[in-house]
């Protein structure tokens, strides 16, 4: 999105959808967000009605949608609002949903690591192994900002 011009609703809420994932790793389904939209006080949204949200059919929701769909995918608002902001956690989000690049050399070590944490969560795990890329960075003094 170049910056200045307006935030598509629609293309917001699908980069929420696209990125943002259930604790098991899983998209959320219109369903999860349509129970969460309504438990948080947006009763008139059903799943189909975040569908058609989705989807571009449906493109002026309600305050209280929009305020509710921010609070369930830890957005401000105004992401859905504000060509900065939605810049700004766009950014954010890509930087916290991208894969880990790991160097050969390190390679090992995550595989080690995976092998000694059983019990643990995917993204826990992913969170320790970038920890832990991030220290070994640091060591070396290959940390870039």
């Amino acid at each position: 999105m170049a910056e200045g011009s307006e935030v598509s609703f629609t293309e917001a809420l699908r980069f929420l959808f696209d990125r943002c994932k259930r604790d098991d790793g899983k998209p959320y389904s219109d369903r999860d967000v349509a129970q969460a939209l309504r438990a948080a006080g947006a009763a008139d949204s059903s799943y189909s009605y975040v569908s058609l949200l989705r989807n571009g059919k449906k493109t002026d929701p309600r305050a209280s949608v929009v305020r509710a769909l921010a609070s369930f995918f830890g957005v401000p608002a105004g992401f859905f609002l504000d060509p900065a902001v939605h810049a700004e956690w766009c950014d954010r989000i890509d930087r916290h949903t991208r894969p880990l690049e790991v160097p050969v050399q390190r390679r090992g070590q995550a595989v080690l690591l995976r092998a000694g944490l059983p019990g643990i969560s995917d993204q826990a795990r992913t969170l320790i192994e970038a920890l832990a890329e991030h220290v070994s960075e640091l060591e070396s003094g290959g940390f870039k900002h």
